[in-house]
């Protein structure tokens, strides 16, 4: 990819129109014409030499090229809020309570921890299991609800379930059915419901894996999968990156939606410009990935 010199307002167009999934939500965003978003797109293409879109009508849909510029376009970005909030907290001082599911917080919440003690140098960050949420903690990231007060943020209610594998075993065993998934073991979270479920519309009869392990969370099973024990059932959040990266592939064309939406809490008595930041950026870090 060509080095892309200065052209900012052709970055800003094109990160605004992948985050609205479309021309008229960049535009509204930004506060220009359509047509001023389009001819900042053609610019753009122009100057890094690759087309950033699969060329739809359909809906938006990014190349290889265009998923990685937005990733490093939406981390930029970001960086550079954070800088400038920072410039004006760098002195305040205290201890961030976060309570987090499991899954999520080794998955998704070490790069917003990054970001946030990066513009808030003096406070620490202390994270707790999802079983201490409660309206002592300024943040609280659950999946599904809780019982706990305060105002709610849902991350990515068209989240979506799907099989995964490494790669090297989506090769060797020439997955094309959902039958070939008998051969295999399959890795399971806590429970066996989360392949009952994505298999349930799928599949006439039960599959019966070669063998089958269960994990307390999530987290572990796609740590498996990633080494290649078997196969598990990936999300759209937390597989997101092994996705972009290619430590994970998707098997077959199935996948569901998820039961339960990503809830960030913010109990009422947490009510900080701190908070307020480092909410922020957990919903921009996963709405980024999102497009990758």
């Amino acid at each position: 990819m060509k080095h892309l010199g200065g052209n900012l307002t052709a970055l800003r167009s094109f990160h605004a129109l992948v985050k609205g999934g479309g021309v008229g939500a960049a535009a509204s965003a930004l506060n220009v014409t359509p047509g001023a978003i389009r001819h900042q797109l053609r610019q753009l293409e122009l100057e890094v030499g690759q087309e950033l879109f699969v060329r739809s009508k359909r809906n938006l849909q990014l190349t290889a090229a265009g998923a990685r510029l937005f990733e490093t376009v939406g981390r930029a970005f970001a960086e550079l809020s954070a800088a400038c909030r920072g410039l004006a907290v760098s002195d305040v001082q205290g201890e961030l309570r976060v309570s987090c599911a499991p899954a999520f917080a080794a998955l998704r919440l070490m790069r917003a921890i990054d970001v946030f003690t990066q513009s808030y140098p003096q406070m620490s960050v202390r994270v707790f299991p999802a079983e201490r949420a409660d309206e002592t903690m300024d943040v609280v990231i659950a999946y599904g609800e809780r019982p706990v007060s305060g105002t709610r943020i849902a991350i990515l209610k068209d989240e979506t379930y799907f099989p995964v594998c490494s790669p090297a075993l989506a090769y060797e065993s020439d997955i094309t059915g959902v039958g070939d998934l008998e051969g295999l073991v399959g890795l399971h979270a806590r429970d066996y419901e989360d392949w009952q479920r994505l298999l349930g519309s799928s599949s006439g009869r039960p599959i019966r894996f070669r063998q089958e392990v269960v994990f307390p969370d999530a987290h572990l099973s796609i740590q498996a999968a990633r080494e290649g024990l078997g196969v598990a059932v990936g999300t759209s959040i937390l597989c997101a990156d092994d996705l972009r990266r290619g430590t994970f592939v998707r098997l077959l064309d199935i996948e569901v939606p998820a039961p339960n939406p990503y809830f960030i809490i913010q109990p009422q008595g947490s009510r900080h410009p701190a908070v307020d930041f480092f909410t922020s950026i957990v919903v921009e870090q996963v709405e980024t990935s999102r497009m990758g």
